[in-house]
């Protein structure tokens, strides 16, 4: 098959064809995937890698032809025969291009990568029955590597790598509907830490979405026989200097890592046991592991002796946190009326003013007690005071006021 295709000029119209032999002579059109006449046949056959799985007649694929430099793909179908042998005729080869076989079969699309030196050879399609039974995964090696600990902000940035691997001879087909237990759940899922943010999930399965689930998230994403690849990023807050958060292995994990660079080498992480330092991309890190955990049980994790902020640090945030505003505003409030009275009682006058037939003594005798009678009003209506010991207490400033007044009515 060619993207190009010219008519034929008919032989009756010589001139016609010396015209045509012109323009080729004179424009020559750059091919987008064939170079030049090179063109080749290429053979296949689709397998069932299932176990006593058979390969249906007739089941359509599809070549698509990649050249890079051009940015063009050709498509190129043929349809499987009785043993699932199919053939493409007049494939274009393309140097440093590349062909990708594709069929669905089930509900589930299956591809396979063709170098342009194996277009001489057959290529094999591997196809798969599928299965909902999520008990075919295992997780053989989960590590979670604190990639940097913001201790201003107090905030741990974390990256899990795992290498999840479908032990069966059956593709997991994920099931979206009708759940309506956890028994009924055939996706991959991972727990978070409480409050995570900025929740990042990288793999190598094929489609699929990212769904948020309890304190986690699910991968609907369908899992091919083998192994492969997920990683995930996330930050997660901290207080004081330590965190802790149970790390559902919901999969389990024949092995569960928590790596942390040395520069971090006082922190420490329980339940799990210290192994000796490795490298990772030349940074040395400190691990600590555990083996064998059953899917569902996971690890009540502990990462304590985390770094803490200056006590410049500290202040801005206490002053800028809302809380110790709420706290603050009344007493501020108190002290400014407080101030207010005293600079109210200093600029008052130092000698009391004269009452007709009373000295200057009687006078602030008389204030004191009518504010002493005042307090203890407040006092017993504030339940401070018996109604017996304020009414005794009472008659007596009353009665020295009297003595003090004038006459008997200045009271």
């Amino acid at each position: 098959m060619s993207l190009h295709s010219f008519p034929h000029p008919s032989l009756a119209l010589p001139l016609l064809l010396c015209l045509l032999l012109v323009c080729l002579a004179t424009h020559h059109p750059r091919p987008i995937l064939a170079q030049g006449t090179d063109v080749h046949s290429l053979r296949g056959v689709v397998e069932n890698g299932t176990g006593g799985g058979e390969v249906p007649s007739g089941l359509p694929v599809t070549l698509h032809a990649v050249d890079p430099l051009e940015g063009r793909v050709a498509s190129y179908n043929a349809i499987s025969n009785a043993e699932g042998r199919f053939i493409f005729e007049n494939v274009s080869r393309v140097d440093g291009g590349s062909y990708v076989l594709v069929t669905d079969y089930d509900g589930m699309r299956y591809s396979e990568i063709v170098e342009t030196a194996d277009l001489e050879d057959s290529v094999t399609l591997t196809i798969y029955e599928i299965t909902k039974d999520i008990g075919v995964i295992e997780v053989r090696r989960q590590a979670m590597i604190i990639a940097d600990v913001d201790d201003k902000r107090r905030q741990i940035s974390a990256l899990e790598v795992l290498r999840v691997s479908n032990t069966s001879d059956r593709t997991l087909l994920p099931e979206l509907a009708n759940i309506t237990n956890p028994a009924d759940i055939s996706f991959l899922r991972f727990s978070l830490p409480t409050d995570a943010t900025d929740l990042s999930v990288q793999s190598t399965l094929p489609g699929g979405d990212i769904v948020p689930m309890g304190t986690g998230f699910a991968v609907t994403a369908p899992v091919l026989p083998g192994d492969h690849e997920i990683t995930y990023s996330y930050r997660f807050p901290y207080e004081s200097d330590s965190v802790a958060f149970n790390q559902r292995l919901i999969q389990g994990a024949e092995t569960y890592q928590v790596l942390a660079p040395l520069a971090l080498s006082q922190i420490q992480v329980t339940p799990l046991e210290p192994r000796p330092r490795i490298d990772v991309g030349g940074t040395p890190y400190l691990v600590w592991e555990a083996s064998q955990v059953p899917p569902g049980r996971g690890v009540a994790l502990r990462i304590s002796q985390l770094p803490q902020p200056g006590l410049s640090t500290i202040l801005i945030q206490s002053i800028s946190g809302t809380e110790l505003w709420l706290a603050i505003i009344p007493v501020l409030l108190a002290v400014g009326l407080g101030i207010l009275l005293l600079w109210a009682w200093f600029r008052a006058p130092k000698t009391a003013p004269s009452v007709a037939g009373m000295s200057g003594d009687d006078v602030s005798h008389r204030q004191s007690l009518i504010q002493a009678i005042a307090v203890l009003d407040d006092r017993f209506e504030g339940g401070h005071l018996t109604e017996e010991e304020y009414g005794s207490r009472r008659e007596e400033l009353m009665g020295r006021l009297k003595q003090l007044s004038p006459s008997s009515q200045g009271s």
